[in-house]
């Protein structure tokens, strides 16, 4: 009878502590997500505007503020200068910072989250890896628009279908 007994009651403790840890990393999760939509926002807006100043430098010979350019270089200088002054890369920098600590939270997780953390971090690697196209832009105008454009739309499909496969650990709404 003593075996029953000790055997339920660790078996209560068991569920219980797995159900907080569910718990938790269901909100480490949320924390985490709502970053990695900011920098993935962030990115998406920063690799946007550099392609069209790009593209405006080379075929228009304009900078963002209007002024004559013989170099996409000087475009592209001005435009990193207006981010700079107005903290759009250090707050992408923040934001991607905050979405690695987030991630790293939910390591090991239960069991029954274990697919939805794998799921996770491979958008957060695609993610990352956005915001360094973001705030380093490298190679022609062409190949930086096919990679950020193809980047920003598989990371969204991914998004898409997370948000679908688990709905239930994550808040809608609150991106």
């Amino acid at each position: 009878m003593m075996k029953k007994i000790l055997f339920l009651l660790t078996a209560c403790v068991f569920v219980f502590a797995s159900c907080g840890n569910e718990k938790q990393f269901d909100e480490d999760l949320q924390v985490a997500y709502q970053e990695m939509t900011k920098t993935m926002t962030t990115s998406s807006i920063v690799c946007e505007q550099t392609t069209n100043t790009w593209n405006t430098a080379i075929f228009d010979h304009k900078t963002p503020s209007g002024k004559y350019c013989s170099d996409f270089e000087d475009a592209l200088s001005e435009l990193f200068d207006s981010y700079r002054e107005s903290g759009i890369l250090d707050s992408l920098s923040n934001y991607k910072n905050r979405m690695q600590v987030a991630t790293s939270k939910l390591n090991n997780p239960p069991s029954s989250r274990k697919d939805c953390y794998n799921d996770f971090v491979e958008i957060v690697s695609e993610v990352s890896s956005f915001s360094r196209m973001a705030s380093d832009p490298s190679g022609s105008l062409k190949t930086y628009s096919e990679q950020t454009s193809e980047t920003d739309e598989s990371i969204s499909k991914k998004l898409d279908q997370f948000k679908i496969k688990y709905a239930e650990f994550i808040k809608s709404g609150e991106e």
